[in-house]
């Protein structure tokens, strides 16, 4: 029998209880709720089946609102499906509380998920929704980027009102408010460490200034900070540590696709051989962490007119490469990005190209296995590199001397994974 999960609950009697998951799949997802099995999964089907089914009918009208899109059927075993398809009026409640399936369990919403499903039922994003703020707004650093990429001045209201900044019965919308001057949101937190996050080294706050200037002083401090010059002959040669255009792009698409409902900062983080960036809110509503992932997917909106603004403006090249034009920079780089994806966050790791850029095609291979098989031991190594234990011995010692790969346990435990 299929196991209980996300999109299956199982019943074996009508309680009340069920309508919350009514609720959690017609808000994220379609599911099936089957009555007539009990907690040891037999099936014991219910007693006046067709009775039963009319009054789950009358129950889920009743109690849930809007009315969600559902079927009942009764099978021959007198197993009773009613099966919720997601609906777009979201959010459906259920005395008056929107609920979501956490696994095998159904939960109440957060505020914020709240929040979403309300933007999500009115087909709104966050940036189209109008601004509760201050409406004295300035935009000397959306006009300058304005100016400088299309060669005229914004004109309030009509150039506001044709980029979806500003209606005239709402005012500014919440994209505009990003843009501003004054923008109130949260904004981007920056820590340069040492060898490790007990040494700080300097820490730097953007906030309280366009999103469009966060960007710019984010791609200075990362240049002090993984770009030097070196003299080639008689020219000066910028040298990248990290590639600046993977940076630029995590950032700018952390601004667009962020969710700016949890009042949370993207965060930066800085080491002497690699950075994170992560970005607050997990993926959008009908993104997979494999589509995601994949080099090819449908690029899913999370705010439409502020990202449509970042790429008119220039600040991206285009919407869903960001993930394939990474991957393609580091092609050749013996260190690879990481990236991660939870329910509330995406984080990248950009390790510096330089850091392998001694390492001979030896210590390259044995690198790869390592990275591939972590946390991997002596003997898988051997009988996947084709070296001598003497020569993997060395090659391993000179790998943990460069701090690419640490060791950790003794004896038949000892493992060997890449520094993170």
């Amino acid at each position: 029998m299929e196991r209980e999960g996300r999109h299956l609950e199982y019943k074996l009697h009508p309680t009340k209880s069920y309508l919350k998951t009514v609720s959690a799949f017609a808000n994220y997802g379609t599911g099936r709720i089957i009555f007539g099995v009990s907690d040891d999964r037999q099936n014991v089907g219910i007693e006046n089946p067709e009775e039963t089914a009319l009054n789950l009918e009358n129950q889920i009208n009743d109690n849930v609102s809007p009315s969600p899109d559902y079927t009942i059927s009764i099978d021959a075993q007198n197993l009773i499906t009613v099966t919720v398809r997601k609906g777009r009026n979201t959010p459906y409640c259920y005395k008056g509380t929107a609920y979501k399936r956490n696994d095998s369990s159904t939960v109440a919403v957060s505020d914020y998920e709240y929040r979403n499903l309300v933007m999500q039922g009115s087909n709104l994003t966050f940036s189209e929704i109008p601004f509760s703020g201050d409406d004295h707004l300035t935009f000397s650093s959306f006009s300058k980027a304005f100016e400088g990429r299309l060669g005229i001045q914004p004109v309030f209201p009509d150039t506001f009102i044709t980029l979806e900044l500003y209606t005239k019965d709402s005012g500014f919308t919440n994209a505009a408010g990003l843009l501003s001057d004054e923008n109130p949101f949260p904004g981007i937190d920056i820590v340069r460490y040492g060898e490790s996050r007990a040494q700080i080294l300097e820490r730097v706050t953007l906030e309280k200034m366009s999103v469009l200037e966060m960007l710019e002083q984010a791609e200075m401090i990362f240049r002090r900070v993984y770009t030097y010059e070196t003299v080639e002959g008689f020219t000066r040669v910028l040298k990248e540590r990290i590639p600046i255009s993977c940076f630029r792009e995590l950032i700018a698409n952390g601004l667009i696709h962020r969710e700016w409902l949890i009042n949370s900062r993207i965060k930066v983080e800085m080491y002497p051989d690699r950075l994170y960036v992560l970005s607050p809110g997990g993926l959008p509503e009908g993104l997979s962490r494999d589509e995601y992932l994949s080099d090819r997917h449908l690029s899913i909106l999370r705010n439409r007119s502020l990202s449509l603004i970042f790429l008119k403006l220039g600040k991206i090249e285009s919407l869903g490469t960001g993930i394939p034009m990474i991957r393609e920079t580091y092609a050749s780089s013996v260190p690879q990005p990481v990236f991660d994806v939870s329910e509330s966050s995406v984080t990248t790791m950009l390790p510096a190209v330089d850091s392998a850029a001694d390492l001979t095609e030896e210590q390259k291979t044995l690198f790869r296995l390592i990275r591939d098989l972590q946390p991997v031991s002596s003997k898988t190594l051997l009988e996947n590199s084709g070296f001598t234990r003497s020569t993997q011995t060395r090659l391993l010692n000179g790998l943990i001397e460069k701090q690419i790969v640490i060791r950790t346990g003794n004896g038949p435990a000892t493992r060997y994974s890449l520094r993170k």
